[in-house]
């Protein structure tokens, strides 16, 4: 009888000191606030290669990154403070620590279009903010304030910009918990382009040459360079056509100035009064300029 209990307590004993020598210990864990999906760091040690993480009796498997170092993802938890520990076989670690899991935040991966111009009318001026971790009633702002906006799905939303001057413009995503997105900077152009030009109306000593494009202003100018044909060493002549602003597009030529002038329609069409020295095609260079020095691609046509 004393032999069988002096077995036991060797046995005990050899237990003892098993589950101390296979013990883990963590020394520090970062972050101490994580979401779901994240990575979480864990310092400490020794780590053996069968170590777990128990996080409130979930157990998850660990990335041994060395004896000291582990990392693990954090699962799909709710809202929480929750006690952390590790198991390496019979040991766990000697301290507990907790690890809270929050909400992430929202993120924005892009925006659709990335840019927008200045004239864009209202229903070329959506534009789509896709994302992540977009909780419902969540808040859209632009450049600081807060825009209405549609909620395509889970990941996505839309908005139409209110109108403003050319910049950049910062898009952020605000949810009920206060957690905001990074900016996302969406780009409102004034730079102007020629989409076309072509002949207009036509009267007794000149006709209207119609520019359509967009970003023009009422206070654009007009740059042409003419070639006249035949003349293949001659230099072009160049000059700048003033422009008369909102004025109407009259039959009789504007200010009647015989060099020309360019109305302002809208910010997507100049009329440019063209008076021809002769009823003949020549190659033209059209080129418009903002008041703000920006400028439009050459754009080339054949006009008397």
């Amino acid at each position: 009888m004393k032999r069988a209990g002096l077995i036991f307590l060797i046995v005990l004993m050899q237990c003892s000191f098993a589950f101390s020598t296979f013990a883990v210990e963590i020394t520090s864990v970062y972050p101490d606030v994580a979401f779901a999906g994240s990575p979480v760091t864990i310092i400490g040690g020794p780590f053996g290669d069968a170590v777990v993480v128990d996080l409130a009796g979930h157990r998850i498997p660990a990335r041994r990154v060395s004896s000291r170092q582990l990392v693990f993802l954090v699962p799909e938890l709710a809202v929480g403070e929750y006690p952390l520990f590790l198991r390496d076989g019979n040991g766990v670690s000697k301290q507990t620590f907790s690890l809270r899991i929050e909400l992430p935040p929202p993120v924005i991966s892009s925006l659709s279009p990335q840019s927008l111009d200045e004239c864009a009318l209202p229903e070329n001026r959506q534009v789509v903010v896709h994302g992540q971790n977009i909780q419902d009633h969540a808040q859209l702002l632009f450049a600081g304030a807060v825009v209405p906006f549609e909620r395509e799905d889970e990941a996505s939303l839309s908005f139409v910009p209110p109108a403003s001057s050319a910049g950049s413009y910062g898009v952020q995503i605000v949810n009920p918990d206060g957690k905001r997105s990074l900016p996302h900077n969406l780009k409102i152009s004034n730079q102007p382009e020629i989409e076309s030009v072509s002949a207009g109306n036509d009267f007794v000593n000149y006709y209207q040459v119609v520019i359509s494009g967009k970003n023009f202003s009422p206070r654009s100018i007009l740059l042409i360079k003419e070639y006249p044909g035949g003349f293949a060493d001659l230099p072009p002549r160049q000059r700048f056509i003033p422009n008369q602003g909102h004025a109407e597009s009259r039959g009789d030529g504007g200010n009647r100035s015989f060099s020309g002038n360019v109305v302002f329609q809208d910010c997507n069409t100049l009329i440019y009064n063209r008076y021809p020295a002769v009823n003949q095609d020549m190659r033209i260079v059209f080129q418009v300029s903002n008041p703000d020095g920006s400028q439009s691609a050459p754009y080339e046509a054949s006009l008397p």
